[in-house]
């Protein structure tokens, strides 16, 4: 059986094709892509992806002909974010207190305004986290994300048309107290492009609840997609 590109159209070489995978590339146009929907029983080479449950800071709901997702950003890990901010932002009002009190020389108050910068980009992203949503809404027209109420970049609107498929990504972070995860939503374009929808998703299921989401209200067929997150 010929596996064709979805992008071109063209049939795609027995050399370009993993079996184990269900990937292919295609020789004309370039374009990466699973087959498994090509080849009945395709998925049995692979694991496939187990259906979860409505993480707990999720909702869903239907308004018109939309379905709206909403993902609160708050869990424990901002706890920890505010008491740091705290500490930081003290440390700072206390040195500048001293330094402006005392008519301390003009270093000392120009020394720390890189520790400035850092202390107002960690407190923005700490209440970001305590107030702040992400907003999904989809469409047989368009796909839209809207992060709020403070601003954030990210937002963006998808027409319909030009998505092919939706995957989870694992970014690893190595640091002084070791390995930590986080995950992905991303997409890929008709033209093969991907792009990263929501970032910084504390467990898999975050990311895997809004994929198979998605991916079931506009009827996608879930494939597989180089890169994307190992089965959980």
């Amino acid at each position: 059986m010929d596996i064709k590109c979805p992008h071109c159209s063209r049939t795609v070489s027995s050399e370009n094709i993993n079996i184990q995978t269900c990937i292919a590339k295609c020789g004309y146009c370039g374009a990466v892509f699973g087959f498994a929907g090509q080849v009945p029983g395709a998925g049995v080479f692979g694991p496939s992806k187990r259906a979860v449950e409505m993480p707990d800071d999720y909702t869903v709901a239907t308004e018109g002909a939309d379905m709206v997702i909403v993902r609160r950003w708050f869990s424990r890990k901002y706890l920890f974010m505010l008491f740091f901010c705290v500490f930081w932002d003290g440390f700072l009002a206390v040195w500048y207190v001293g330094a402006f009190k005392g008519n301390g020389p003009m270093m000392m108050k120009l020394f720390p305004l890189l520790h400035v910068g850092v202390g107002v980009w960690l407190t923005y992203y700490t209440l970001a986290g305590f107030v702040n949503r992400t907003k999904v809404t989809l469409n047989s027209c368009e796909f839209r994300i809207k992060h709020y109420p403070m601003p954030w970049p990210g937002s963006l609107v998808l027409p319909r048309q030009e998505i092919d498929q939706f995957f989870c990504e694992e970014k690893l972070s190595n640091n002084r107290n070791g390995a930590s995860y986080s995950y992905n939503l991303s997409v890929v374009m008709a033209g093969g492009k991907k792009l990263k929808l929501v970032s910084g998703l504390d467990t898999p299921e975050d990311a895997l609840f809004l994929e198979q989401k998605i991916e079931g209200f506009l009827g996608i067929t879930d494939r597989p997609v180089a890169g994307e997150m190992r089965p959980v």
